[in-house]
């Protein structure tokens, strides 16, 4: 991992980490869904709001490492005014980003900084399933 990136996992994981983006409940909420991992015992509410096809809103609440909080502060970030397909589009490149098996340059892959952040993830595969957490339970209903 090069310095820039290490400098980003820094900065970026322990400033949503501690000032996390949409923390809360979200009153008018559509669908809610629950992120869990066993093992640490992280666990993440994600609440969204859709209009139609687009993600009006979106919020969590819950508990977990460092990372796996930065990471959910940062997809409910990602995900407002997206479309279901662009939210899919955006979760894929974020797993890809954070995949281990990927050759693929980070920055190959990205210019966004919040993404760059949890390229890693991909040194420390006992933390992907940190980072993934809320990113693959959106997946899953999408």
């Amino acid at each position: 991992m090069n310095d820039r990136l290490k400098a980003l996992y820094k900065t970026q994981i322990l400033a949503h980490a501690k000032n996390p983006f949409n923390e809360g409940v979200l009153d008018d909420y559509t669908h809610k869904l629950q992120a869990y991992n066993p093992v640490c015992g992280d666990q993440f509410d994600l609440y969204l709001k859709f209009e139609g096809d687009v993600i009006q809103n979106t919020s969590f609440k819950g508990y977990g490492c460092a990372i796996s909080k930065a990471s959910t502060s940062v997809l409910t970030k990602q995900l407002l005014g997206k479309s279901k397909s662009e939210a899919k589009a955006l979760i894929e490149l974020f797993l890809k980003l954070i995949n281990p098996e990927n050759s693929e340059s980070p920055e190959s892959l990205t210019s966004d900084e919040e993404f760059l952040a949890f390229a890693s993830a991909r040194e420390f595969p006992e933390r992907l399933t940190c980072a993934n957490l809320a990113w693959e339970k959106l997946k899953e209903v999408l």
